[in-house]
């Protein structure tokens, strides 16, 4: 009887490991991985209202983008060792030493003697958030399975938005006040450290069954190659934005600090918002669709600050910039997650971490390359080039596989 409850399961898509991992978990270890989730989009963008004075403070000049993809790099060169390491003892572990050494090395930045002691810390802070955003989605997949899955990590990604409403918000203000104040923010790490010891049971690895909604549905939609790459250029696009637009507000423009705050913080609100609405957008018009959506409203939010420094033009090209954002993110890691094997699954999270944060390492490259408001046009035409490839790619892969 038991064996056939077992197999029962299986063809459920549920193995015992998974529904006993459903069981254990509550709202507050839920509320948990999404606060530790939140964190890791932030890493770069939460001192973003005062890059202004912390060029000034460590000489950086134009470099001080630098100081919010610095933390990039370090995802990048350790999201594969953290990936490895969840598929053989699990992420519980993973994530508590990554979310302590977050609030610490966090912290630490604003207290930085000179600027290359900063930027070894922000490198550190990456190796950090690395381990946490593997971790976090690996959790995800532990706990939850099928639509239950997919929603959850849409409610991650809106968190990851909302919690750079709640961020950025206080982070102009904190930066009103003092350049270091906003390095306060990253002391959130020791919170999700100390809700993860309570309230997330410990897990181990992920189990070993795919379900045959899984296996059947890996190889269609878009490919994980394809979405690997996508996922580099979202947030190639999204942070050629949050780096540009401070400089540009406030140096251009003439705006605050705290106002810079508001306004980046009113494009995670959106964002937020269009994340809800993923999962219902994808079972409309499919994966394919819904990204070719997202980087259309990133090509025009660039057209519009390119066009226009008007206030007005300015809150319509951050709805855009927020449906963009919105409607990839949180898409990516759950395409990545039904897309991949039990045993490959956290190499494969890792591997889309890595993409993206290296997208966000590299968007300052494209920011020092190009100056005022010629940013915008090229990445206006990047956006679109891109849209205009997803449909055609994705089909063509599935031709030659066929």
């Amino acid at each position: 009887m038991r064996s056939i409850r077992k197999k029962s399961e299986m063809m459920k898509g549920v193995t015992m490991e998974q529904r006993q991992n459903t069981r254990k978990i509550g709202i507050p270890g839920v509320v948990a991985i999404m606060l530790a989730s939140s964190l890791t989009v932030m890493v770069g963008n939460a001192i973003t209202p005062a890059l202004p004075q912390l060029g000034e403070v460590y000489g950086l000049g134009n470099y001080a983008s630098w100081l919010v993809t610095a933390p990039a790099l370090g995802v990048v060169a350790s999201a594969v060792f953290f990936g490895k390491l969840i598929d053989r003892k699990g992420p519980y572990w993973v994530a508590f030493f990554g979310l302590l050494l977050y609030g610490i090395f966090g912290v630490a930045g604003g207290y930085m003697p000179n600027a290359v002691a900063i930027f070894v810390d922000r490198f550190l802070l990456g190796v950090a958030t690395a381990a946490i955003m593997s971790s976090a989605v690996a959790l995800i997949a532990a706990f939850f399975q099928g639509e239950r899955q997919l929603r959850l990590i849409a409610v991650q990604g809106m968190s990851m938005e909302f919690g750079g409403v709640i961020f950025l918000s206080i982070s102009g203000v904190l930066a009103d006040i003092s350049w270091r104040c906003p390095f306060y923010i990253y002391g959130l790490g020791i919170l999700a450290f100390l809700l993860l010891i309570f309230f997330v049971p410990r897990c181990g690895r992920a189990a070993e069954e795919q379900s045959q909604e899984e296996s059947q549905g890996a190889g269609k939609g878009v490919p994980i190659p394809l979405v690997l790459l996508i996922a580099f250029l979202g947030m190639l696009m999204f942070f050629t934005a949050m780096v540009s637009l401070p400089i540009y507000l406030q140096t251009e423009l003439g705006y605050s600090p705290s106002f810079t705050g508001y306004y980046l913080a009113a494009l995670d609100l959106i964002a937020v918002l269009a994340a809800g609405f993923m999962p219902n957008i994808v079972r409309k018009i499919q994966e394919k669709g819904c990204l070719t959506i997202a980087f259309c409203c990133y090509g025009i939010a660039f057209l519009l600050y390119f066009l226009s420094g008007h206030a007005v033009v300015l809150w319509i090209a951050v709805f855009f910039a927020g449906l963009g954002f919105g409607c990839s993110t949180p898409l990516f890691n759950s395409l990545i997650v039904n897309k991949s094997t039990p045993e490959k699954k956290g190499l494969n999270i890792s591997f889309c971490t890595m993409a993206m944060f290296l997208g966000q390492f590299l968007s300052a490259l494209l920011v020092s390359a190009f100056s005022g408001t010629t940013l915008f046009l090229v990445a206006f035409i990047i956006a679109f080039v891109i849209a205009a490839c997803i449909l055609p790619v994705a089909g063509r892969y599935h031709r030659i596989r066929g």
